[in-house]
């Protein structure tokens, strides 16, 4: 399988929603990762997922509806939208925005990856609130090369999955392969990382998207000069895969 995924509007498609397309570049068991293309004038209407979704802004901006409060998504932020909680967008901002949706885990073969809802009111909200991150605050960890932003885990009610965002701005990064009982995502946005996955070394840019399996070995690196930042995504296979597997 290719580890490493572009992440391009050349593998985009209509969406049948107006200026709106998306490509797919992951569907694997824990997570579905879709790359949304909202051009000047789209309006996706309101609608809901049946697992945890990840809204990250790339580029541009549009205004997000959450149930009925509007909020004007900026690049750099990961909107977390909790299962069953009707969203939408308008983008009337003049320019084009880009954003990556995760969803966890991922859409089972077969199955929608959205439900329409005609408004907010015709469905009865969820336990969890969606809520906003970014990096404007200060950093979780700090070293003399490196800046790490913890923006979904555990502490913040979420259990399948760990998000953070990582800024490097000196060579550096894990001197020895690791594995790791997880899956793994690797969101490069800014700059370019070495990636030795089971052996087979690459060199990836951004806007590109690293696929790890758990129990692969690899090890993530960078010999540029010039700042690098990424999400670092750390995903739970969901137990319903688990009566997939063969029998022992």
């Amino acid at each position: 399988m290719p580890y490493t995924r572009r992440i391009s509007v050349a593998d985009a498609a209509g969406t049948g929603y107006p200026h709106y397309k998306a490509g797919m570049p992951v569907g694997i068991e824990s997570a579905t990762m879709l790359s949304g293309y909202l051009e000047d004038g789209a309006h996706p209407p309101l609608h809901v997922h049946d697992v945890d979704q990840f809204f990250i802004v790339l580029r541009g901006s549009s205004t997000m509806w959450l149930a009925h409060d509007p909020h004007q998504t900026k690049a750099g932020e990961v909107i977390y939208i909790p299962a069953r909680y009707p969203h939408g967008s308008d983008n009337h901002s003049g320019v084009d925005e880009h954003h990556i949706e995760l969803m966890v885990p991922g859409v089972r073969p077969g199955e929608p990856l959205l439900h329409p809802v005609e408004s907010a009111d015709a469905v009865q909200l969820p336990a969890a609130s969606p809520y906003v991150t970014n990096v404007s605050a200060p950093a979780t960890e700090e070293s003399s090369h490196e800046r790490r932003w913890v923006l979904a885990d555990a502490s913040t009610g979420i259990d399948t999955a760990r998000i953070t965002a990582v800024e490097r701005t000196r060579a550096g990064g894990e001197r020895e392969p690791v594995t790791q009982d997880t899956d793994r995502l690797v969101l490069v946005t800014d700059g370019q990382v070495n990636t030795e996955i089971a052996a087979q070394p690459d060199l990836v840019p951004a806007e590109a998207v690293i696929v790890i399996p758990a129990g692969v070995p690899h090890r993530i690196w960078s010999t540029s000069s010039a700042p690098v930042r990424y999400l670092d995504i750390d995903l739970q296979t969901p137990a319903a895969y688990a009566d997939l597997a063969p029998a022992a």
